[in-house]
C-alpha cells in the first residue's frame, strides 16, 4: 500500500501529456512556474479507453497529483469543420454545439449521443465559420474524471497536445506560422493578428497529403515568424525557421510550461478543452426547495403523523442492515471469483508460451539472415548501406542514399518482411549532407526494436 506524502504541499496544477508509450508530467503552481523537474512514466495508452488506467497508474507510482489535472492525450479525436455563419448567427453555445454535432454525424457517419464534445470558434470568414472540435466516448471521459476525483484532485480538462495559439520561441510575434507533426495526423496553424488563428490538419493515410500541405503553405504567403514541431513522427515538410524536437524530457518540460501558462492565465483558452458539465437542472433544484419548505409546513400542522414516521424508518434501518450484509457476502464471492479467474488466465498464458518456445528459438537464429536478406532484395538502387550494429535490444543500419525517399522506402520493405521476425522498423532519421546543388545525399539511419516474447505470443494466436 502506497503511503501518502505530507513532506510537500499539493502543486496547483499538474499537466500530463499522454502519447501511446510514455506519459510526461509537470507540476506548477497558480502563476504557470514550474515545480521541481519534468517526469517520465511508462504506461501504454493506445487509446481513450485506457486513459482512466493511465491516471490511476501515475496516482499509485508517482508524487501526489496537483489539486488540478490537465490531460494532453495525443490520440484524442480533434477535427477542423466549416458551417455557413448564418445557421449559427444567434445560436447560444449548446444550440451551437448540437449544430456541429448534427454535422459531424453526416460526415462520418458515428452516432454522437455517446460522445463528449467541445468547440472553440476559430475564425469567421467568406460568410463562413469554422470550428475546431475536439471529442471523446461519454464513458471513457466519466471514468477519467471519476479515477482522478477519487486522488481529491479535479479533471480540469482534456485536450489535444496540439494548437498552441502563441508562437513556441517568438512569443511578440503577430505573425506566425507553426508543422506540429504528431504520430496520426499533421496540424497547421498560421497565426495573423487581423485575421486571427488559422488551423488545418492533414491525415498521413491519406495519399497526397505533402502535396495538400505545400498548397496550403504557399496560399499563406509572407509571415513573420515560422517553426515545426515534431514529436515521435519526422517526415519532410516545407522549410520553417525554428525546429523544435520533443525529443528529450526537458524540450517536452519546455513546451508543457508554455501549454501551462495558456491554460492558466485565462478561464477560456482558446483551445477546446473537454471539461466535466453538471446535468443538475436549476429549475428542478428550485421546485424541489419550494416542495421541501411546504412539506415541513404540512409536518408542523399533522404532528401527530411523527410516530409513524418514525416507526417506518426504524423498519427501514434494519432492512439497510440487512442489506449491507448481502452486499458484503457477494463482494466476497466475486473476490474469490475474480482472483480464481485470473489464476486460470495465468495457466493460459504460460500453456501458450510453452507451446510457442521451440518456434521463437528457431526464428531467433534465424532471424540475422533473415535480416541480410531482406536487405539485399528491399535495398533501393540509390541507397548503400553502410553499416549494421546493436544498440542493447536494437539493431541500427546505417548508410548514405542519394535521393529523400530511398531510405523511407527501405524502411517500408522491412517493416513489411521482418514483421513475422519479431521486429517493429522506426521511421528513418535522415540528414543532408548538402553536397548536391538540389540537396543532399543524405545520411540515414533505420532503428530494428526487438518486440520480445510477446511478439511471438501474438503470432502464434494469429
Amino acid at each position: 500500500m502506497k503511503i501518502p506524502s505530507f513532506s510537500k504541499k499539493r502543486p496547483a496544477h499538474t499537466l500530463l501529456f499522454v502519447t501511446e508509450a510514455k506519459t510526461f508530467r509537470i507540476d506548477v503552481d497558480k502563476t504557470g512556474v514550474m515545480i521541481d523537474r519534468p517526469e517520465t512514466i511508462t504506461f501504454k495508452c493506445l487509446n481513450t479507453g485506457m486513459l482512466s488506467e493511465c491516471v490511476k497508474f501515475i496516482s499509485e507510482n508517482s508524487r501526489p497529483l496537483g489539486r488540478k489535472v490537465w490531460l494532453l492525450y495525443i490520440r484524442l479525436t480533434i477535427n477542423v469543420m466549416s458551417m455557413p455563419s448564418m445557421q449559427v448567427e444567434g445560436l447560444d453555445d449548446a444550440m451551437v454545439l448540437q449544430s456541429l454535432q448534427f454535422e459531424l454525424e453526416g460526415l462520418n457517419g458515428v452516432p454522437q449521443q455517446e460522445q463528449q464534445f467541445a468547440y472553440q470558434l476559430l475564425s469567421v470568414k467568406d460568410e463562413m465559420s469554422t470550428y475546431w472540435v475536439s471529442q471523446i466516448e461519454k464513458i471513457h471521459f466519466d471514468e477519467t474524471y471519476n479515477t482522478i476525483k477519487k486522488t481529491g484532485s479535479r479533471l480540469a480538462g482534456i485536450l489535444h497536445p496540439s494548437g498552441i495559439p502563441k508562437s513556441l520561441k517568438n512569443w511578440d510575434s503577430d505573425n506566425w506560422l507553426r508543422f506540429e507533426c504528431w504520430s496520426l495526423q499533421l496540424v497547421a496553424l498560421h497565426y495573423h493578428f487581423e485575421r486571427g488563428l488559422e488551423m488545418k490538419t492533414f491525415s498521413f493515410d491519406e495519399r497526397y497529403w505533402q502535396s495538400q500541405l505545400e498548397h496550403w503553405f504557399e496560399a499563406q504567403g509572407d509571415v513573420e515568424h515560422s517553426e515545426t514541431l515534431l514529436n515521435n513522427k519526422i517526415e519532410v515538410l516545407p522549410h520553417t525557421a525554428v525546429t523544435v524536437h520533443l525529443s528529450d524530457i526537458e524540450e517536452i518540460g519546455n513546451w508543457l510550461t508554455i501549454w501551462a501558462n495558456v491554460l492558466i492565465e485565462s478561464e477560456t483558452p482558446a483551445v477546446p478543452i473537454l471539461r466535466y458539465t453538471s446535468n443538475v437542472n436549476t429549475d428542478l433544484v428550485l421546485m424541489a426547495s419550494g416542495g421541501a419548505v411546504a412539506l415541513a409546513i404540512v409536518l408542523i400542522h399533522v404532528g401527530w403523523n411523527l410516530y409513524q414516521a418514525n416507526y417506518y424508518t426504524n423498519e427501514v434501518d434494519k432492512l439497510t442492515k440487512l442489506e449491507i450484509s448481502i452486499n458484503a457476502a457477494r463482494k466476497s464471492l466475486g473476490e474469490v471469483q475474480e482472483k480464481s479467474e485470473k489464476t486460470k488466465a495465468k495457466i493460459e498464458k504460460l500453456t501458450q508460451n510453452a507451446q510457442v518456445l521451440p518456434d521463437t528459438l528457431k526464428s531467433t537464429k534465424e532471424r540475422p539472415a533473415t535480416l541480410l536478406k531482406m536487405l539485399a532484395r528491399g535495398r533501393p538502387e540509390n541507397l548503400l548501406v553502410e553499416t549494421i550494429s546493436t544498440d542493447k535490444d536494437d539493431i541500427k543500419i546505417g548508410g548514405i542514399c542519394l535521393d529523400s525517399i530511398s531510405a523511407n522506402q527501405l524502411a517500408t520493405y522491412l517493416e513489411k518482411e521482418l514483421k513475422a521476425s519479431g521486429w517493429v522498423v522506426s521511421a528513418p532519421t535522415k540528414k543532408s549532407l548538402s553536397l548536391f546543388e538540389e540537396g543532399g545525399p543524405w545520411n540515414f539511419e533505420i532503428k530494428l526494436t526487438d518486440l520480445g516474447m510477446s511478439n511471438f505470443t501474438e503470432q502464434s494466436k494469429n
